[in-house]
């Protein structure tokens, strides 16, 4: 009978130990599920950046003698479609300029960027300004903590002045011409 009694209890620290272990392998997959959404959170909001900034790169490819116009306009802090109405240029259907409709473009582009929180600039690109056959514009889109521009200084920065990502930057940087 004493035999017995030396075993008692320990059926009980068995199971507090499975469930110990059981416990540790749950939180190692709840934290790499946070992990998974995280992940897919950010590429979401990179395809969405990466949608429009093309499209805009597109449009600036079509009416090039505009560049700096495109510029001007989506690097305007108002985020409302401009006035472009001299005329009848309402939509982008309507007889319109050249230049009311990098206006228009760039503005789209920039409000929807809005939308999902995006940011964006554009700037000429690092080591091009000196080309020849055209002037090459970097259209920055940053999210997050990340503020859309080339700085060695600024440590939000998307980049450095020499167009090198920063690391943990959460952004996007397409070149157009």
């Amino acid at each position: 009978m004493n035999i017995k009694s030396s075993q008692r209890g320990v059926g009980l620290v068995e199971v507090l130990v499975a469930v110990l272990l059981l416990s540790v392998a749950v939180l190692g997959f709840s934290a790499l599920q946070l992990r998974a959404i995280s992940a897919t959170d950010e590429s979401l909001v990179r395809t969405q950046a990466m949608s429009v900034i093309r499209g805009l790169s597109e449009n600036m490819r079509s009416n090039s003698l505009q560049l700096d116009t495109y510029e001007d306009a989506v690097n305007d802090p108002v985020t409302t479609e401009p006035t472009i109405g001299v005329g009848s240029c309402l939509s982008l259907a309507d007889s319109c300029t050249d230049v009311q409709i990098a206006a228009k473009e760039a503005k789209i582009a920039v409000n929807k960027l809005k939308g999902y929180g995006i940011e964006a600039k554009m700037v000429t690109c690092p080591g091009t300004a000196t080309v020849s056959f055209s002037e090459v514009k970097c259209i920055i889109a940053a999210w997050g903590d990340t503020k859309p521009l080339l700085s060695n200084s600024d440590d939000k920065a998307c980049a450095t002045e020499s167009g090198i990502y920063k690391s943990g930057s959460t952004c996007s940087i397409i070149e157009a011409y």
